[in-house]
């Protein structure tokens, strides 16, 4: 039996996110699939209140060196995360583990959404040098199969500003 490594992701993105933030609302949303669909109906997997900001979060694993948008459906569908997209106070991200390279990385919806509309397929490490589109290298730990991951840098002055600037949120 092969390891859900994308649940695990989930529960030590959960853990660190804690960590960070500790006495802050956060909630799991539970996957609710619809009839014959095997995929969750949810916006995104996580919602927490940090800084003055609601937090929507989509955590994805990928053992590839991309992540493919078609892996990503609470995108751009109707109730997905394009629908929170531009409300005031409101952050959306998506929060990527990319195992065979050791890193994690933030993308904000709106620079995904900006990046499958321009054609590409799928979101790469390799975009954090090329700086068309907005992705932030998260400081991580290597441990023995997981990365220790300090979500507080989505708060930094830096982060919030180039995102104001880029307009991935109010």
């Amino acid at each position: 039996m092969s390891a859900n490594y994308g649940k695990k992701f989930e529960d030590h993105f959960k853990y660190d996110w804690k960590n960070c933030f500790p006495n802050t609302f956060f909630y799991r949303l539970q996957d609710l699939v619809s009839g014959y669909k095997t995929v969750s109906q949810n916006p995104c997997d996580f919602l927490a209140m940090n800084n003055g900001y609601m937090w929507m979060l989509e955590c994805k694993e990928t053992m590839e060196g991309t992540l493919n948008f078609a892996n990503i459906p609470q995108l751009d569908r109707t109730g997905g995360l394009k629908d929170y997209i531009g409300l005031k106070d409101v952050q959306t991200y998506i929060i990527i583990w990319f195992r065979k390279l050791d890193k994690v990385i933030a993308c904000p919806a709106a620079e995904a959404l900006r990046m499958k509309q321009n054609g590409l397929k799928s979101i790469s490490p390799r975009m954090l040098k090329d700086k068309s589109y907005y992705i932030i290298d998260l400081p991580s730990t290597k441990l023995r199969t997981f990365l220790k991951t300090d979500y507080t840098y989505l708060v930094s002055e830096e982060v919030i500003n180039e995102c104001k600037i880029r307009k991935c949120f109010n």
